[in-house]
């Protein structure tokens, strides 16, 4: 049994753009996670800073 299938054009094309799909959008949603770990990380300093500025203030009374 000799099974022979070679790729057309339009099957080629549509095979290359859903890799380059697929790859775009890993890339997004790591830069997506990256930014949103960012923001939550900077949300938190300026909690931290809040509390440590109210202790002080506790503190120097």
């Amino acid at each position: 049994m000799n099974i022979s299938y070679s790729f057309t054009v339009p099957e080629s094309l549509a095979v290359i753009s859903l890799v380059a799909l697929i790859l775009f959008l890993a890339v997004w949603l790591l830069m997506f996670l990256d930014v949103f770990r960012k923001i939550l990380a900077r949300h938190r300093q300026k909690k931290r800073a809040m509390n440590t500025e109210n202790t002080f203030n506790e503190k120097k009374r």
